[in-house]
């Protein structure tokens, strides 16, 4: 035991340096905000808020926070002793990139374990340690579908800039992920973000609606597949001028994670950055791992959408943390989930919740789908709601989106008015006429609209 004890002092003199002494820290030079709030709970003595922050970060792959939780359990801070869960917590921390901090101690404490502290430190390592870390889409999470062909762009049509803005010589950037149908149509726009502003986004989503692409195959048939696309207005300008990326760049090297979040995926979208798609993909982890909520919400989408491929790593971890950090589209897909197939009462409970949280975003995509399972969902239908959503929605400055007409029409059909339903159904038809879509499952609910039909289950198919 004197091992023990003399680990239990080492690591106690070590938790406020653990940052410090991290690899996995030092290389962006900063200390996460969520690390930081932590250290100050353990500071203060509140051992058991010290504890939830650290082991949030701790499953994000954080091996200081998973140090500071082993020394903890080799404390008793917090809870009793636990030589088990301590050995358990250095043993994930040294695989995940602190075993300088652990260095040698850990085999002699391992040695003195009992049967149930060893079983104790197993369990610790098979959710925390590297390889199930990695298992789970957390640390080197891999997006790619080698079984798919991606969708790629045929011919994209330009977008104008608005009238009042084409003058500007400062470049505008949209990021928008799009579903690329079976048809080679894209639909469902998704705006990551829009640089300086989001005055441009109703224009790139027009533009996206009118392009061409390839789509994605599986075993040689065409399937729907997410894809990003870049819009940069003001061309004359590269992008690695603009001044939001170069007042970016030093904060983003300097471990910024809203910043580490922005140009990395700018730089996956433009080359003329200089940063190649590695960095880049590092740039998006480290602001997730740091608690940036966009940068965890893309991380845990990109694996949702790959996750015939790799189905432990579904993204649930992201999302959740995103979805905590206030990430309205996290909350969304999260509710999505737990409604999917046939329900629990809790799971309802819990997809309400979340649903109502995504209902205060102002973005176009969340409101778009929220509208649509309040109006139409059995499990969580809410006619009021859906209309006061939709009408916001109709505020809007996006107006070429054939599903905002069909889930706006379907909320007016919950709240029985079946002349608003129609007219806003035969908009949905028309639009989507224009752009090249099937439109059979629209004509189907604009006939029971016509009948007086509210419509039930699934909205969106045309996706």
């Amino acid at each position: 035991m004197n091992i023990q004890i003399r680990l239990a002092t080492l690591a106690a003199h070590a938790l406020v340096a653990a940052v410090l002494a991290a690899p996995a820290l030092t290389v962006a030079n900063a200390v996460p905000a969520d690390f930081q709030a932590a250290l100050a709970e353990y500071r203060a003595g509140h051992y058991e808020a010290a504890h939830t922050a650290f082991l949030s970060l701790a499953e994000l792959g954080n091996c200081s926070a998973q140090f500071n939780l082993g020394a903890m359990a080799l404390h008793g801070e917090g809870g009793p002793k636990d030589p088990g869960s301590g050995a358990g917590w250095l043993q994930a921390a040294a695989g995940n990139g602190c075993g300088e901090l652990v260095a040698n101690h850990l085999a002699a404490l391992t040695g003195q374990l009992s049967p149930e502290q060893t079983r104790a430190a197993a369990d610790i390592m098979a959710r925390y340690g590297p390889e199930a870390l990695h298992a789970q889409g957390v640390t080197d999470p891999e997006f790619i579908c080698f079984d798919m062909t991606a969708p790629s762009t045929i011919s994209a049509t330009v977008a104008e800039a608005p009238a009042a803005d084409r003058d500007k010589r400062q470049p505008e950037m949209v990021i928008t992920a799009l579903t690329v149908g079976a048809d080679g149509r894209a639909r469902d726009p998704e705006i990551l973000f829009a640089v300086p502003n989001d005055g441009f986004a109703a224009a790139a989503v027009e533009a996206w609606f009118n392009s061409l692409f390839t789509p994605a195959e599986r075993n040689g048939s065409p399937v729907p597949a997410r894809l990003e696309a870049k819009t940069l207005f003001a061309r004359s300008t590269p992008l690695a001028d603009a001044e939001f990326i170069r007042k970016a760049r030093p904060a983003a090297d300097a471990g910024d994670p809203a910043a580490s979040y922005l140009v990395g995926l700018a730089a996956m979208h433009d080359s003329s950055l200089g940063i190649s798609g590695t960095r880049a993909k590092q740039l998006m982890l480290s602001a997730a791992r740091d608690g940036n909520a966009d940068a965890q919400y893309w991380v845990g989408s990109q694996l949702r959408a790959s996750l015939a491929c790799h189905p432990r790593a579904n993204g649930a971890i992201w999302l959740r943390h995103a979805a905590d950090g206030g990430n309205a589209a996290a909350q969304l897909l999260l509710a999505q989930g737990l409604l999917a197939g046939s329900p629990s009462t809790e799971q309802v409970t819990q997809a309400g919740t979340l649903l109502r949280q995504a209902a205060r975003s102002n973005a176009y995509y969340v409101r778009k789908h929220v509208v649509a399972l309040l109006a139409s969902s059995d499990a969580v239908r809410d006619p009021p709601a859906a209309l006061e959503l939709a009408k916001q929605l109709t505020a809007g400055a996006i107006k070429s989106d054939p599903q905002m007409y069909e889930v706006v029409a379907a909320a007016y059909a919950a709240n029985g008015d079946f002349h608003n339903a129609s007219a806003q159904q035969r908009l949905a038809v028309d639009k989507a006429k224009g752009l090249g879509w099937n439109t059979r499952m629209l004509s189907e609910q604009l006939d029971a609209y016509r009948h007086d039909r509210a419509w039930h289950g699934d909205l969106l198919a045309s996706l």
